[in-house]
């Protein structure tokens, strides 16, 4: 009888702890709303970690008809200042910045065709090729990258209670540390834009841009050596998404450029030869070289880190694609 009354208050006991940690995760994730999907802005605070395949459909999906072009590519083209994007592009054009962390042309096709059968006018589209992440393509399961709902074709309801009940030991520290100590933010993000703001790697630079820099460099090498000892090839799969991408945009008469994606000198030689087979393998399209801006490409100052360059290297960009 002992031994019944025993296993019974463990069972509870159990089934209690397990109760209370549940709802331990899910207040969290609702309170914090570590990707912004929530909405409730309960902690009062900007997220760690904001989902832009998300938030910035959710966005559109409200503005339906304000926009008529759209900026598509990794977070590489986050910093394109759209205003200066409008001015060269005609006074009838309003553009979109489209950037999602990671984002390869799936990604591209099917926010495209959404925004398509949305009702969006769709008049031109300026592709950046980001070809790192054609090596290694993002996990778009992974809470920060999960496409919207309608994109999807998965029910509000169902996409919400996966975050609800997302369990992350990872963020629940970082959070901490965010909301309750010193650290800043890492991304600021302005969805009527769709442009975001490194705001931690701003804010390293400013306090001691010398080692900054250094831990950047040294970080660049450490990248270097792995990418060449395991000899990154573009994933195929990429390739035909690409190629399906812009047969599309040729079947649906939407006026497109594509360029690929200028680096710093220390990424140049990694992704060169890559980026050459990229661009013979689809001939039949028009994919540009931006030539003529390798000099401010040679200054840290230009740059926010060694992936993201900052508005000035976007600008003339945009300079070259219209001239």
């Amino acid at each position: 009888m002992d031994r019944v009354i025993k296993f019974k208050t463990w069972s509870y006991l159990f089934m209690t702890t397990l109760l209370l940690f549940v709802l331990f995760i899910s207040i969290t994730n609702l309170y914090y709303d570590h990707y912004q999907v929530f909405k409730l802005n309960l902690s009062g605070k900007e997220p760690i970690n904001s989902n832009q395949r998300f938030n910035k459909i959710e966005y559109l999906d409200q503005n339906i008809g304000k926009y008529n072009g759209f900026l598509l590519g990794s977070s590489r083209m986050g910093h394109f200042p759209i205003e200066y994007v409008n001015k060269h592009a005609g006074e009838r054009k309003s553009f979109y910045n489209l950037n999602m962390f990671s984002a390869v042309p799936e990604d591209y096709l099917k926010t495209l065709k959404y925004l398509k059968k949305s009702g969006h006018p769709i008049e031109e589209v300026i592709i950046g090729i980001d070809i790192f992440p054609l090596f290694n393509p993002p996990d778009v399961n992974r809470p920060a990258f999960r496409h919207h709902p309608n994109i999807t074709g998965k029910s509000r309801f169902e996409y919400l209670l996966d975050y609800l009940f997302q369990t992350s030991f990872f963020y629940l520290f970082t959070e901490a540390g965010y909301y309750f100590g010193e650290e800043p933010i890492i991304y600021q993000h302005d969805y009527t834009t769709g442009r975001y703001y490194p705001h931690r790697s701003i804010k390293s630079i400013q306090e001691n841009p010398g080692l900054y820099w250094a831990n950047q460099l040294a970080q660049a090498d450490t990248k270097i050596t792995s990418l060449q000892n395991n000899s990154q090839k573009i994933n195929p799969k990429q390739k035909e998404d690409l190629e399906r991408l812009l047969a599309w945009l040729d079947e649906q008469e939407i006026n497109y450029k594509v360029f690929i994606q200028p680096t710093h000198p220390k990424e140049q030689a990694l992704y060169s030869a890559e980026k050459e087979l990229l661009i013979n393998d689809l001939k039949q399209y028009e994919i540009i070289r931006i030539k003529r801006i390798q000099k401010i490409l040679q200054y840290n100052t230009n740059f926010y880190d060694l992936m993201h360059y900052k508005p000035v290297v976007a600008k003339a960009i945009i300079d070259y694609l219209y001239e």
